[in-house]
């Protein structure tokens, strides 16, 4: 794929692409924010065009979006978003005198009791990741829990650990 750009004083910016299928692509954009597409079988500016298409701001803008796929998404991409909107991800202070503290994950049974999972404890500055179930919780840790937003809101509740 090759690409250049021109200036075009009192006009805007030209764009020339030769596409990986060796097609040549010049687009104009104008200041007004008109945008031209033209489609050329080679680079000479004297040819005529394959095809040309003219385009408002509004149309470059949506079909832009659509070959970035941002616009148009996969079943994959829907499913993964519909789970991350159902997941959240939080930190939460462990307080003086909290019934989690110095006991370990396991003998708390956070999983258990709340379908919670502690992913990490950050501890005087340090991050604590790959915990075991004998992992000890202590006062002034914070945890980092993931969970179904429901799920997350249980468990502050159950262990009486407000924001």
């Amino acid at each position: 794929m090759d690409f250049k750009e021109a200036d075009l004083p009192g006009i805007g910016k030209k764009f020339t692409v030769r596409t990986s299928y060796n097609q040549i692509l010049r687009l104009i954009i104008h200041l007004t924010g008109k945008r031209e597409l033209f489609i050329y079988e080679n680079e000479d500016e004297d040819e005529d065009s394959i095809y040309d298409l003219e385009l408002t701001e509004e149309d470059a803008s949506l079909i832009g979006s659509i070959l970035m796929g941002t616009y148009f998404k996969p079943e994959q991409e829907k499913q993964r978003e519909l789970i991350l909107s159902k997941l959240s991800i939080e930190w939460v202070d462990v307080p003086k005198n909290n019934k989690l503290t110095n006991r370990s994950i396991e003998e708390n049974q956070i999983r258990k009791k709340t379908g919670i999972t502690i992913i990490a404890i950050i501890r005087d500055k340090n991050i604590i990741l790959n915990l075991g179930p004998t992992e000890i919780i202590k006062e002034g840790d914070t945890l980092v829990i993931v969970g179904t937003i429901d799920r997350t809101e249980y468990f502050k509740k159950e262990f009486n650990l407000n924001e």
